[in-house]
This record gives C-alpha cells, sequence and structure tokens, in this order.
C-alpha cells in the first residue's frame, strides 16, 4: 500500500481531458488558418496596387486594379467596393474591412473581424 501512495502521475482521466481540450484547440487553429492567410494576401494586394497606382488616381480605378489583383489572388471575402482610400498628409492610406463567421459545430460559430490596412 506504501507503494501505491508514492506513485504520482497523470491519471487516465486527466490525459483525456488535457487530450480533449488539445484537439478542440487544434481544430478551431485549423479553422481560422485559411482566414488569416486570406487576410496577409489582402494586406499584401492593397500595398501592391497602392504601390502600382499613378499619381492622381481615382477611387474607380483603385478599386477596379485591386478587383483584378484580388481575383488572381483567390480573395473571396473582399472585394473592390469594400476598399477605402483615405490621405492623410502625404501619405495615402487604403483600408479594407469585413468579418468571416466559422461554423465550428452545432450552433456554434467563430465571428472574426479583420482589418487589413496599406501605406504609400
Amino acid at each position: 500500500m506504501s507503494n501505491r501512495q508514492r506513485q504520482r502521475g497523470l491519471s487516465i482521466i486527466g490525459f483525456l481531458f488535457v487530450a480533449a481540450v488539445a484537439v478542440i484547440a487544434v481544430m478551431i487553429g485549423f479553422r481560422m488558418v485559411p482566414a488569416y492567410i486570406e487576410w496577409m494576401t489582402v494586406q499584401k494586394v492593397l500595398g501592391k496596387t497602392l504601390e502600382d497606382s499613378k499619381e492622381g488616381f481615382t477611387l474607380y480605378q483603385f478599386r477596379r486594379d485591386f478587383d483584378l489583383k484580388a481575383s488572381a489572388d483567390y480573395i473571396d471575402s473582399v472585394r473592390g467596393s469594400d476598399v477605402e482610400v483615405t490621405k492623410e498628409g502625404n501619405n495615402l492610406i487604403a483600408t479594407a474591412s469585413w468579418t468571416r463567421t466559422l461554423h465550428l459545430v452545432g450552433n456554434v460559430s467563430l465571428l472574426l473581424e479583420f482589418e487589413a490596412t496599406a501605406k504609400k
């Protein structure tokens, strides 16, 4: 009996609990990765569109150029009409905001809010 009292470690119930929490965290992470990859792509396309834009461009031209570049990079969540271009001092700032709802299980969903910004 004294040998049993000295034993320490993780019980099977404790192990199953830790494993379940780890599996749930990994599954949620796997669901979120494509949304964050798309956010990084939108950041890159906004920057490239600003960089390629000529002096005195119109908002229509910028949005059209963004749509062309976004379709080549398989961006589905953001359209050119979602992009706002503002001028602060000598800097041009392009901003796009959007939300993405990811279905997890049953009636449980995850709402992700994104904002991509690029400066020139």
